[in-house]
C-alpha cells in the first residue's frame, strides 16, 4: 500500500481533507463497535454522506477500510530507522513508545484491533492490513541492519521481522485481555522485542540489548 490510494487522491482542498479524516474515523468506530464489520451504507449514514460519495472516493468496502487502519499506523507512529546517531535498542524503544501512546489515545480501537488481529478469519482484511503494514517497517529497518553487518549472518531480516510483530501483537492482546496492566504494557513490549532481536544481532550489539533487557525486568519487578 506504499502508492497513493484512491481514497488519497480525491482530496486536494482543505475541506475535502476534513471530509475524509471525519469519514475514516467513523469507519474506525464502527470498527471498534460491530466485530471490525460494517455495511458501506451504515458508514454513509453515520457519516453524513450519500452512499454513492463513499465509492466514488474510496472505490469499495476493503480499501476504504485499508485507509481507516493504514492511516493510524503510518502517521502516528515512530519509524524505527536503523540510523547511526541512536542505538539499536534506543530506537526500537522509540518506535514501541509511539505505539503505546497510540494505544492509550484509543484504547478501545487498540483492543478491537488486537482481537481482530489473531481471529481466524482468512477473509481478514483487518488482520492482514495491520499485519503487513508493522511487517513493512521492522522489516526495512531489519535490512537496513543486515546491510551495515549488525545481524548475525544466519539471521533472516524478513522471518525475524514477521516473529517480532507477531510477539508484539501478543503481548497487546494479553493487555486487550486484561492480562497485562496499562503500566507494564510498554515495559512488557519492549522486553520481548528486544529479547528475540538480541538472539538475531551480532554479539556486541545482542548484549547491548540484554543489559536493557536487565533492566526492564527490574522495572517490571518494581511494580509488581
Amino acid at each position: 500500500m506504499n502508492a497513493k490510494s484512491r481514497g488519497e487522491r480525491q482530496y486536494a482542498s482543505e475541506a475535502m481533507a476534513r471530509r475524509r479524516s471525519d469519514i475514516l474515523e467513523t469507519a474506525r468506530q464502527l470498527l471498534t463497535e460491530q466485530a471490525g464489520q460494517f455495511t458501506m451504507r451504515e458508514l454513509a449514514s453515520k457519516s453524513g454522506v450519500a452512499l454513492a460519495t463513499l465509492y466514488n472516493i474510496f472505490g469499495n468496502q476493503s480499501e476504504l477500510i485499508g485507509q481507516a487502519v493504514v492511516e493510524v499506523l503510518r502517521d502516528n507512529l515512530t519509524s524505527w530507522t536503523a540510523s547511526d546517531d541512536v542505538s539499536i535498542s534506543e530506537q526500537v524503544e522509540q518506535r514501541l513508545e509511539s505505539v503505546v501512546s497510540e494505544i492509550f489515545r484509543r484504547p478501545a480501537y487498540a483492543r478491537k484491533m488486537a482481537e481482530l488481529y489473531f481471529l481466524p478469519d482468512p477473509q481478514g482484511v483487518v488482520a492482514d492490513l495491520l499485519h503487513n503494514v508493522s511487517l513493512e517497517d521492522v522489516s526495512q529497518a531489519l535490512k537496513r541492519l543486515a546491510e551495515r553487518g549488525m545481524l548475525a549472518e544466519d539471521s533472516d531480516p524478513d522471518i525475524v521481522a514477521r516473529e517480532m510483530v507477531v510477539i508484539q501483537y501478543a503481548v497487546v492482546a494479553r493487555w486487550s485481555a486484561g492480562r497485562v496492566p496499562d503500566d507494564q504494557l510498554l515495559i512488557r513490549l519492549k522486553h520481548v522485542t528486544l529479547g528475540h532481536l538480541a538472539g538475531s544481532l551480532v554479539p556486541d550489539l545482542a548484549d547491548v540489548c540484554r543489559k536493557r533487557m536487565s533492566e526492564l525486568r527490574a522495572a517490571l519487578g518494581k511494580l509488581g
